[in-house]
């Protein structure tokens, strides 16, 4: 897929249109000097992307907009574009309609149009040392719109400056199909100042790391040091974790005596308790036979009196007392009750005596027991204090500076790693730092020996039969012939050479498949070989290289499309197969330029200006 450029026009308020139209496959525009051939080279390179509008020359004066047509991909395309600079638009419409209101706007960006047309969307080439990215529309117009000066020039095809780079690149795209995808760019100027300042930082970092550490310890004494530590810390741990499970049997044993010290101790108290309580009641017992005891002899005391009026006022007993308490059977039923009682009270007694034996006989028996548990307890105890007095001073160390040793030690450990991987990372930065010149092997193998053999045949069938070797030199996108660089000829030869390359490789690129704008715009390739201020000495005549040319061009069904803009005159014969557009240079015959004649302004021209035709076109531009 390629494009196929169909016409070209300028067109502008109360003007004629100035119009081109384009050969799908060849196209010759000839005429002398300062006719426009030139200005139309810089028009198409204006509307195919290129920012820089066409000089202004006197009879573009009026004229506003530049129109291409080009066809590709079964679509008629249509830019237009202001004489003066601005943006684009484009318009597209199917090829195989030609009514003009067909066509539509569309949003693409041109020189992604182009891309897209000719196969490089998606291609990534070199820009530079540090960049990659898409094939754009410069590197396709570069390589297929030559101006008059590039032709026979002694600058190299790529050009000069920063954009060499894309444009070797681009070059190898179209001669070998392969882009730059696969090759690893260096790193940016930013990117390694910013890689210098850390490595500034990871440096200074350093200096910092070691300032932890004394000036005459090593790595290895460290670790030896530390493990002497960790030996002495495990066997203390070792002996404190047995010590440990002893110390927790013992204190389960003292728990377990203790509980049973104090149920003993419980048991005790309240036999102890009973004890108080019983004998307390026994002395009420006894009180209470005692108080019955007097009672009973107090009633047979009273049995034994007898009855006497009251001394004081002589009234008899009879009349002072309840009668029946006067009579004798009276006292005998209160010693009676008072004889039950007493049985009662003796044998309640009687069962409090056996009860207080029993709790007696307990307390002693619990009081003894508790005393034996106490001693057990104490001797526990005592064991206790004894486990952890002796792990007290079994080792010489004291944990707690063993635990600040280790501390030490492996804080200055760490300040080794630490060291070891700032200076590790200094060395990465140090060789991510250096910006290594990027080498890319341009070899064109097969395919730059198949351009060179076409260019070969291009050039014997122009009338060069002296080239007896020629090879592709992919490095420099130029040719070697005779083992000599193009650019080492004379300025006729190298425009003809040149030629000969930007045809052949347009070609092969087509028809190997490989990303080409499809076009060449060649400007006087036969003017540097023709002009006496350029000639060098030749083996083959002028006349013969032009006459052959002509007629290769008239014949040539290749691949693509080729505009040659010329000065140099096409025999009658080619001329009637090659239809070339002749421009005369003299207002009123054929048509002299670019752009229609018309008068211009005397104020702005001298009068001597229109003197002959000559003269006339000499203010137009090429």
């Amino acid at each position: 897929m390629a494009i196929i450029l169909t016409t070209l026009k300028a067109v502008g308020v109360d003007r004629e249109d100035a119009e081109i139209p384009f050969d799908a496959k060849r196209q010759v525009i000839r005429g002398p000097s300062e006719t426009g051939k030139s200005y139309i080279r810089d028009c198409l390179w204006y509307m195919l992307g290129g920012e820089k509008p066409p000089k202004g020359i006197p009879l573009a004066e009026g004229y506003q907009e530049l129109q291409l047509r080009l066809a590709a991909d079964g679509n008629q395309y249509e830019v237009r574009r202001g004489l003066s600079g601005g943006g684009e638009a484009i318009y597209h419409r199917p090829l195989n309609n030609p009514d003009a209101s067909a066509f539509e706007p569309l949003e693409d960006d041109l020189g992604d149009l182009l891309v897209k047309l000719s196969k490089a969307a998606g291609k990534q080439i070199l820009r530079n040392q540090s960049d990659r990215g898409p094939v754009t529309g410069d590197d396709l117009r570069h390589w297929s719109l030559w101006s008059q000066t590039e032709i026979p020039g002694e600058d190299p095809t790529s050009g000069q400056g920063y954009a060499t780079t894309k444009r070797i690149s681009s070059f190898n795209l179209f001669l070998s199909g392969t882009d730059d995808a696969a090759i690893q760019v260096n790193k940016t100027k930013a990117e390694v100042d910013r890689i210098k300042g850390q490595l500034t930082s990871a440096e200074a970092a350093l200096e910092r790391t070691k300032a932890g550490l004394p000036d005459d310890v090593k790595r290895e004494d460290v670790t030896d040091a530390l493990e002497r530590v960790d030996r002495t810390l495990a066997a203390m741990t070792t002996q404190y974790e047995a010590r440990s499970t002893l110390l927790k049997q013992m204190r389960r044993d003292i728990a377990d005596t203790s509980d049973v010290l104090t149920r003993i101790a419980n048991a005790r108290n309240h036999a102890k308790s009973m004890v108080a309580r019983f004998e307390l009641l026994e002395q009420k017992y006894s009180n209470d036979l005692a108080r019955l005891g007097a009672t009973n002899e107090g009633v047979a005391f009273f049995q034994e009196l007898p009855s006497v009026p009251c001394p004081l006022c002589g009234t008899p007993t009879e009349i002072q007392v309840d009668p029946q308490d006067l009579t004798p059977a009276a006292p005998a039923k209160y010693r009676v009750a008072i004889a039950a009682e007493a049985d009662k009270i003796r044998s309640l007694r009687s069962g409090l005596l056996s009860a207080l034996l029993r709790e007696t006989q307990r307390y002693d028996t619990l009081r003894v027991e508790a005393e034996r548990v106490a001693q057990l307890l104490n001797g526990l105890q005592r064991q206790e204090a004894l486990a952890i007095e002796g792990s007290r001073i079994e080792f010489d160390a004291d944990p707690k500076t063993l635990a600040f040793r280790r501390s030490d030690l492996t804080a200055q450990l760490a300040i080794f790693d630490e060291v070891e991987r700032v200076t590790a990372e200094i060395a990465r930065l140090k060789a991510s730092s250096v910006r290594k010149r990027l080498v890319v092997n341009r070899d064109g193998g097969t395919h730059g020996r198949a351009v060179a053999d076409r260019s070969k045949a291009l050039l014997e069938s122009w009338g060069f039969a002296d080239i007896e070797n020629i090879a592709l030199d992919a490095e420099e996108c130029d040719l070697v012939i005779n083992d000599r660089p193009r650019l080492s000829y004379g300025a006729g030869r190298r425009a003809l050479y040149l030629s000969s390359l930007v045809i052949a490789l347009m070609e092969h690129a087509l028809q190997e498949g490989h990303p080409h704008l499809g076009v060449v715009v060649i400007d006087s390739p036969l003017k540097a070989y023709a002009d006496p201020s350029f000639q060098e000495s030749t083996d083959v005549p002028l006349e013969r290289v032009t006459d052959k040319f002509y007629a290769w061009l008239s014949n040539w069904s290749g691949i693509g499309q080729i505009i040659v803009l010329e000065n140099e005159e096409v025999a009658n014969a080619t001329a009637e197969v090659l239809k070339p557009i002749e421009f005369s240079g003299v207002p009123g015959l054929g048509r002299p330029g670019f752009f229609p004649h018309r008068d211009i302004l005397q104020s702005n021209v001298s009068p001597g200006l229109f003197d002959d035709a000559a003269g006339f076109l000499g203010s137009i531009e090429d």
